[in-house]
């Protein structure tokens, strides 16, 4: 539903605001003209617009300090489960959500609250180190790498994002918060120069190589992967340009920009090659897709904090000499705008210096938009620019200007190839 994101009035700011397409508090009319525009008093604007003009609102504090609540919201955890062992030597602990209990949240304006059946949670702050979201789950990590997911039934996650997300700012003001997830990090922390010491430092990633399958599966994908191509050939036209862009042998990194969840089913299933896409750690839940994703070269992450077993596996697909895909901005978009490109995946393509390939990707948000509203028949162009070359700088060498030049590049590159159509 469109109020998963818009979920304030953006003409009175009221809470819990639409119903029957009008605004319960100040009656301004509300039309969803597209899944890109929206109108609200007869004014038709990108979603975007709307979005921005909602999250520029204040927080709304009542009573005791008390910003939000929510009730009827599920409180799981992350537990370790079994070992994930791919092809290509890739090995990764596969965690899945254990439930604890059922309760009300509520966010004050230093902490937050769980108040639950059998659990009671109160987290100052100060200990949140990662914050994000995944469909309507909210996930909070915590200092001592605790990880808690939190599913609202009749509340918005991105609601309740957004204002965790300007009540942590707040809390630490004074401080420029310049992204929250896989940690939350400052803009002081930033390393503006490199020091003496940092010379010597990994000139070279390397990593152990471990062979778990004698066959690598492409038998299985093949007929697969072609049935998959024949459905979505039914289902919507998709116009693909510059496939020879991507080489037939030799290692390099894909980058495509996130609208869809199906991005990387449509372009893997495409590409003349085999991409070695990271797919974050809840898809890899069901043992069918565990065993798929296996055989589609996927391999997980655990997206909300620093997954040193995920960079190991990309490093290994690289030493293998096969295609690493990576969606640089970590997530999918919520209104069709490129988000920033995440600091760690800038890290890691610089220090592998690997040809990276730009993908532009459009007409994936209308078939099926983060905030839902079912799939939609509409044409995907996918759009495969020339191999980008970045000078190769171990991570010790890496300065933010060098991190966020390697990021404007290959934003303007893959802006570029999304409006372009050939």
């Amino acid at each position: 539903m469109i109020q998963d994101l818009i979920y304030r009035c953006p003409v009175c700011g009221a809470l819990d605001w639409y119903e029957k397409g009008r605004c319960i508090h100040c009656n301004a009319s509300v039309e969803l003209v597209s899944r890109t525009r929206l109108a609200i008093n007869g004014r038709d604007e990108p979603i975007a617009y709307w979005y921005d003009l909602v999250y520029a609102l204040d927080l709304p504090e009542g009573a005791a300090g008390k910003i939000l609540q929510a009730s009827d919201v599920i409180l799981s955890r992350d537990k370790r489960s079994s070992t994930f062992k791919g092809y290509a030597g890739i090995t990764a602990t596969h965690y899945i959500r254990e439930r604890l209990d059922r309760g009300v949240l509520t966010l004050y304006g230093s902490r937050i609250v769980f108040k639950g059946y059998d659990v009671n949670l109160d987290i100052i702050l100060s200990d949140i180190v990662s914050l994000t979201i995944e469909s309507n789950t909210l996930i909070i990590v915590i200092r001592g790498n605790t990880t808690y997911f939190i599913d609202f039934r009749r509340d918005s996650g991105k609601k309740w994002e957004d204002f965790l997300r300007k009540a942590i700012s707040r809390y630490h003001e004074g401080e420029d918060i310049v992204e929250f997830y896989p940690r939350i990090r400052f803009k002081s922390d930033l390393r503006r120069s490199v020091g003496s010491n940092s010379v010597n430092g990994h000139n070279e990633l390397r990593v152990p190589v471990h062979k778990w399958y004698t066959k690598d599966g492409s038998f299985i994908y093949k007929p697969i992967s072609a049935a998959i191509r024949g459905l979505i050939k039914l289902l919507f036209p998709v116009t693909i340009y510059g496939m020879e862009n991507i080489p037939l042998e030799g290692p390099a990194i894909i980058m495509p920009n996130h609208l869809s969840f199906l991005d990387s089913v449509i372009l893997g299933v495409f590409s003349r090659r085999n991409i070695w896409f990271m797919g974050k750690n809840s898809e890899f839940m069901h043992p069918f897709m565990k065993w798929f994703l296996r055989v589609a070269k996927a391999f997980p992450v655990r997206r909300y904090t620093i997954d040193v077993q995920a960079i190991r596996n990309s490093i290994r697909v690289a030493q293998e000499g096969h295609i690493l895909g990576i969606f640089p901005e970590g997530e999918r978009s919520w209104d069709g705008r490129m988000l920033p490109f995440k600091y760690g995946t800038m890290r890691l393509m610089l220090a592998l210096g690997l040809p990276v390939i730009p993908v532009g990707i459009s007409g994936s948000y209308e078939l099926l938009p983060r905030w839902g509203g079912g799939l939609k028949r509409v044409p995907i162009r996918i759009n495969i620019g020339k191999p980008m070359h970045f000078e190769q700088i171990p991570i010790p060498m890496q300065r933010h200007s060098d991190i966020e030049k390697a990021s404007n590049d290959l934003k303007s590159a893959i802006m570029q190839l999304r409006g372009t159509g050939q």
